[in-house]
């Protein structure tokens, strides 16, 4: 018991550069992975997403930073959406600015931003699989750009 409470304070004290990258299969433990997506307003008004291929590791421990400088109010927004993702992982915390809700595996269906700034959220994918994402603006009818999270 002793060595387990040396262990585990010793691994609390470790800086977070020191850790390893998630391992397919592990459950991965604090701190959480950040993984940035910044959407902007394109050519036309159509988002543009900074990447659309997320690969993650089955178990690891993510923290998504859904970034919006370009938001001015509710015509200028944008809107993300991961059914798929939502439905095949451990959701943690969802925060927005310094407000957290932790969630403990309930689930939620999209994210918006009506004005700039970062909605995060940490969360544990816990089956393998290819997950469509999409983000929209609010024009009739929105425009949007769609990507993946590929879990293995």
């Amino acid at each position: 018991m002793l060595k387990q409470m040396i262990g585990a304070m010793a691994l609390a004290a470790m800086p977070c550069a020191a850790l390893s990258e998630q391992t397919s299969g592990e459950v991965g433990g604090f701190p959480p992975e950040d993984i940035e997506m910044m959407v902007k307003t394109g050519e036309g008004g159509a988002p543009e997403v900074s990447a659309t291929e997320f690969k993650l590791a089955l178990g690891g421990y993510y923290r998504f930073n859904f970034t919006c400088p370009d938001a001015v109010d509710d015509q200028s927004g944008f809107h993300f959406e991961s059914e798929g993702l939502m439905t095949n992982a451990h959701v943690r915390v969802v925060s927005v600015g310094d407000m957290e809700i932790y969630m403990q595996g309930l689930g939620f269906r999209a994210l918006e931003c009506d004005e700039p700034g970062t909605v995060k959220f940490s969360f544990h994918p816990m089956r393998a699989g290819s997950y469509d994402f999409i983000v929209r603006d609010h024009s009739e009818p929105p425009q949007q750009v769609e990507g993946v999270f590929v879990v293995e």
